[in-house]
This record gives C-alpha cells, structure tokens and sequence, in this order.
C-alpha cells in the first residue's frame, strides 16, 4: 500500500493474512469514546447559572436519578477520536464511489454553505407563511424547475430523502392502478438494487419480485420480459444502477413495463445523471 492508502484506508479494506504487513489503522482495534479519558476530564465547563435550577423547573418523577454516564475526555480527545474513525470511511471526497448516481455526484462545498443559511434552515414548520415568503419564494421556483425538466405539471417537495421518496413513488403508482379500478399486487426490482427499494415495496405493500443482472451490468430483458404481466404495478430502476451502469437498454425496458400496464419508478437521484 501507498503511504496515502495507509492514511486514508478504506472500508472495505481486509488486513493481510501476515499481520506484520497489516498497516497501523488495520493493526488497531476500533475503540468506542467511553473507552477514552479518565473520570472527571472534560472537554467543557459550563459558566455558572444565571437562570433558576432544574431542579426547580421539571419535577422529579420527570429526572433522571441519577447523572447520564457520559464520556470523560478532553476537546482534543473527542476530536482525535471522531476524526480517526471517519478515515475508516471510503466517500466521495477520497475515491471514485461507484453507487448509483453517486457515481458523478459533486456537491459544491458552496451548496452546503447555502443550504445552511439560518433563513432556510432554521425556517420553523409553523412559520407564519407571511414571514417565511423567500423561504417560499425558493421552493416554489424549484418545484417549477424540476417540473419543466422532468416533464410533469407538478413535483412534491415534501419527500426528506432517497427512501422517502421511494416510498411517496410507490404510494402513487397505487393510488393511480386503485383508480383505475385495478387491484396490483407485485413490484419488480432489479437483484442489484438498493436495500431501500425492497423495504419501500414491502411498506407499499407490494410483493417484491428480483429482476436478474445481465453480464453487462445492466437488467436482463429476458427475465423482465418473463415477469412482466397484468399482476406488476411497477419497475424500480435506479440508472445508472448500484454497479454504477448505465443502461442503455432503458428505453426497451420502459417499452416492456408500460405494455403490460405498468409504470416505472425512475430513482430521482439519477437526475445528476440524466442531466449530466
């Protein structure tokens, strides 16, 4: 291994059979932040209350009987410690992340910077809309923008996350098959995709059916082909895929699913993708 390999190991890293070849991070043993300092270090003192007691303001069926057991360590302690760990990790800062759409993904330092602005993040969900008009004013152009992009009159913002999203996907593919008076009971998901995509059809309550990886990474038309029927609801694709593929069978694939009926769930994160 190189001296930067040493330094910034991987998460999937093995040590060696000869432990003597094994580098000093592989060598040593995870520790967890109690098994760190010494009883009374801090990394902290509080300044002396200028308000009333808690004891005064919560009353004693609601406290604790005794202290939490915190850990004892100093600043530099609790930093070193964190920080270590964290170089245990494999992510996109260090190394080429083939997972999906992370596969190209770059978010600006900037972004973040943006993102935490007091007036967006600390934005309280029960702000009177009258005072919470740029906050407003964003997400509305934003809504608009992925609109016109991904061809839709409409786009929720409401969804969190990947996951979220997954699962409001699912929800709406049902209600429009229950609309259509039909009653759908199967969800095919490619045998590479994410662990979310199965969980999300479960909590849908569909039945997760595997679609097959063909040799080039991409989905097996054969076996689509062979599970597509009047019983799908709909296809979870994410492309590029967990391999980091992109298909370019997709449009074959969009023609089998929709011939049966079906839609096809197109994971929102392959917009980096798609857009390039």
């Amino acid at each position: 291994m190189s001296a930067v390999d040493t330094t910034y190991p991987t998460s999937y890293e093995r040590p060696p059979a000869d432990a003597s070849a094994a580098t000093p991070m592989q060598r040593e043993r995870a520790t967890t932040i109690y098994e760190k300092g010494a009883p009374g270090r801090r990394a902290f003192t509080a300044p002396a209350l200028d308000v009333p007691e808690v004891d005064g303001l919560i009353p004693s069926f609601a406290r604790r009987a005794e202290p939490a057991r915190l850990p004892q360590v100093s600043e530099p302690e609790l930093v070193r410690h964190y920080v270590r760990l964290s170089r245990r990790n494999f992510d996109l800062d260090s190394g080429f992340y083939p997972l999906g759409s992370c596969t190209m993904k770059h978010n600006p330092r900037l972004h973040e910077r943006v993102t935490a602005l007091s007036g967006h993040a600390r934005l309280h969900p029960l702000q009177d809309p009258r005072r919470a008009q740029g906050a407003l004013e964003l997400m509305y152009n934003l809504e608009r923008a992925l609109g016109e992009v991904a061809g839709l009159p409409h786009v929720c913002l409401q969804p969190s996350a990947g996951s979220h999203g997954e699962l409001a996907g699912v929800l709406v593919t049902r209600a429009y098959h229950e609309a259509r008076g039909e009653h759908r009971t199967k969800v095919l998901a490619p045998d590479t995709s994410h662990g979310t995509n199965p969980a999300t059809v479960t909590m849908a309550g569909y039945e997760v059916v595997p679609v097959k990886t063909s040799e080039t990474g991409g989905v097996d038309l054969d076996d689509l082909r062979a599970k597509a029927d009047d019983q799908v609801a709909c296809l979870m694709l994410t492309n590029p895929n967990t391999l980091g593929v992109f298909d370019p069978n997709i449009e074959e694939i969009a023609k089998i699913v929709h011939e049966v009926g079906a839609t096809l769930y197109y994971d929102g994160a392959n917009l980096n993708a798609v857009m390039g």
